[in-house]
């Protein structure tokens, strides 16, 4: 059977009757959309309401009726505020109005993101939204069947915080002995990373005590220009009372990194110097 509108943009409503997907995760998530090379670049949400924050705990994908469309959705962990948006499940705005007309939404005219669109509205059980526009040829749904927890004013914020998705980036040193690594994803304003670093420890007594390494992850880090840094203590992930910085610089075809970061683990120094690498776009 067809999957209707009722079925795609009350996602929302079914997800409080389902599990949450519990490996929510941008990098992951944002790296797979990449990886299809939709054209053009899909729009993504890079801010959203308190209600389904963080989005690294809450994104995970949402199906689309088309091969060529991809949806996302936000739910928090007790399932009780939901965001779904849905990119290209629509051939052009003519059917979403039919679908949802026949479903029993009412469409009224509105702006999204300074389009011309529509506000769609259903009063069946708890109330729907669907903010309903065109951009790039393609026809976007950002819906919520949860209205006690995200308001219409907050849907429109994220509707106004959706970014094109860039590219997924990977790579490590040209030293093969050298197990430091990173990957990123980018949207047109913002950065998410994951990166590891190798560092040479030595004991209290100046001498060589082998290697260690230390992770840190940021998820949608506003750059500046096609620049970005972040401190390391503050964005660490796994052990380590790790300190130092990260800085890249997005190009067309790759992230450069620079890491320095230092460690005192287990009474050893650590110390990886200044690492220098590139993430090439995949």
């Amino acid at each position: 059977m067809r999957r209707t509108l009722g079925a795609a943009a009350c996602t929302a409503l079914v997800a409080l009757s389902v599990p949450a997907a519990c490996s929510a995760d941008v990098l992951i998530e944002y790296q797979a959309l990449a990886e299809r090379r939709l054209s053009p670049a899909p729009l993504v949400p890079t801010a959203v309401p308190r209600s389904v924050a963080p989005l690294d705990r809450t994104i995970a994908p949402s199906p689309s009726r088309r091969r060529k469309g991809y949806g996302l959705r936000m739910v928090n962990g007790a399932q009780t505020a939901v965001i779904v948006l849905e990119g290209g499940s629509f051939k052009n705005m003519k059917a979403a109005l039919r679908d949802g007309k026949r479903l029993g939404f009412k469409a009224r005219r509105t702006r999204v993101r300074g389009r011309r669109g529509y506000l769609f509205t259903r009063h069946l059980g708890p109330t729907q939204w669907l903010l309903v526009w065109v951009e790039d040829g393609r026809v976007y749904t950002l819906g919520t069947g949860t209205p006690r927890k995200v308001s219409l004013k907050q849907l429109r914020a994220t509707a106004a915080d959706l970014e094109h998705l860039g590219r997924y980036y990977i790579g490590a040193p040209d030293d093969p002995d050298n197990s430091s690594e990173g990957e990123a994803v980018t949207t047109e304003h913002a950065v998410t990373a994951r990166v590891a670093w190798e560092a040479q420890c030595v004991a209290a007594d100046g001498s060589p005590a082998g290697l260690r390494v230390g992770n840190a992850r940021v998820t949608m880090l506003r750059h500046q220009g096609n620049t970005f840094t972040f401190d390391i203590a503050q964005h660490r992930a796994g052990s380590g009372a790790w300190n130092g910085s990260v800085s890249g610089t997005v190009s067309p075809t790759a992230i450069s990194l620079t890491i320095q970061a230092t460690a005192s683990i287990e009474g050893l120094t650590c110390d990886s110097g200044t690492l220098s690498f590139a993430l090439d776009r995949q």
